[in-house]
């Protein structure tokens, strides 16, 4: 199974790394493909408006923001874990056990019917106190609503979408009667963790993605920027509400995933190959013989927006298609559009190349490479040999 074989994780910076892209020439030795039509992938502002960053831009945090949020968290540690089983095996009767075990219902109870205070039926376009008592409701629950604005925009409606699905309900994305009587209710056993979070919840997720076809970087416990984009990929891959913390929704789409009902190939061939979904922007690596993918990373593929600079010019297409990678270069490279850098290209089109860079986003956002997380492209080129397929799919 493919791992990463670096121990530290990725700060992604606001730098824009680019790539070479789809235009009307040649430059620097690389051979480019003609000029796709604009309807071969989503523009940036096609996007879907649950992942755009136009309505709450979704950022890896930095490791300052992790260390200053990780410090006020209570999340479990090794010492917890540890006075547990002391507590289980130092002289704890049966009925104390009994009686705390009533009143932590009872806590719970009275929980439960706080968080439900202020819950009414809203609808999408709705704005006011209602809608932000249900976004901060959705929020403790981990669906994803976005920011508590008070505004039922796209992401809420998507959250409501979810909690219906995970529910069993009629997925109307409409917060009717029926609905908010059953998020006032609503209890999950899935623990809830976020960026920044630290612990032994977190290795144990990590251990899980891990076991997976999912690469969350080292099982450290510290839930960094590599376990955030581990979690995007899933979600992204599920088609549910994405922005890279952990609840009912992604334990449901990780069972989904582990059952295999994810993630199927669009291809079958005799030697390892590669896809990427430009409907999704994900790149998944399968195996022949195996029923289920043995790489699956968050990706980015052309904005599909014109660039123009002093010498060249572009369209920023990931054209869809069948190829083979041809050729790479190790380490950083210098675009010779002069348009950014690529680390560790693995051309497989022309000058279109999956590669790391230190921003991600995501939306389509580069020239027409297929950007990768840093971490996953450090040990990529030795899984992926040159005459490995690649199917860029719609």
């Amino acid at each position: 199974m493919i791992r990463s074989v670096r121990a530290g994780f990725v700060v992604v910076a606001t730098l824009l790394a680019a790539c070479t892209p789809t235009q009307s020439g040649t430059a620097g030795g690389d051979s480019l493909p003609a000029a796709a039509s604009s309807s071969a992938a989503r523009t940036a502002s096609e996007w879907p408006a649950a992942q755009r960053p136009s309505e709450d831009t979704i950022t890896l945090p930095s490791v300052a923001a992790l260390e200053s949020e990780s410090a006020t968290r209570d999340t479990a540690t090794d010492d917890d874990e540890v006075a547990a089983a002391d507590a289980a095996a130092g002289g704890v009767t049966a009925p104390d056990a009994a009686a705390r075990a009533a009143a932590a219902a009872e806590v719970n109870r009275a929980a439960a019917t706080q968080r439900g205070a202020g819950l009414v039926a809203v609808g999408s376009g709705a704005r006011g106190t209602e809608v932000e008592a249900l976004q901060k409701r959705l929020d403790s629950l981990g669906f994803a609503p976005g920011p508590a604005d008070g505004a039922y925009g796209p992401r809420t409606e998507a959250a409501v979408k979810a909690f219906q699905q995970i529910t069993g309900l009629k997925k109307t994305g409409r917060a009717n009667a029926r609905t908010i009587a059953v998020l006032r209710e609503y209890e999950s056993d899935v623990e809830i963790l976020e960026a920044g979070d630290k612990g032994n919840a977190v290795k144990r997720l990590q251990r899980r993605l891990a076991k997976g076809p999912l690469d969350p970087g080292p099982v450290d416990g510290s839930y960094g920027p590599q376990t955030v984009q581990a979690v995007w990929a899933l979600e992204k891959l599920a088609g549910v509400p994405v922005d890279g913390n952990w609840g009912p929704l992604d334990d449901d789409a990780m069972q989904r995933l582990e059952r295999g009902e994810l993630a199927k190939p669009s291809a079958k061939h005799g030697k390892r190959w590669v896809e990427f979904d430009l409907s999704r922007q994900v790149m998944t690596v399968y195996d022949p013989g195996r029923s289920e993918p043995v790489l699956i990373s968050h990706g980015s593929s052309g904005s599909g927006i014109p660039w123009k600079n002093e010498e060249h010019s572009g369209s920023s297409i990931t054209p869809p298609g069948d190829f083979v990678i041809s050729r790479r270069i190790s380490g950083w490279r210098e675009s010779s559009l002069d348009i950014g850098r690529l680390y560790n290209p693995l051309y497989f089109n022309g000058g279109i190349a999956f590669h790391g860079a230190q921003s991600v986003p995501l939306y389509p956002a580069s020239h027409g490479c297929v950007r990768l997380p840093m971490h996953i492209a450090e040990y990529l080129p030795q899984e992926l040999p040159n005459g490995t397929p690649v199917h860029v799919v719609p």
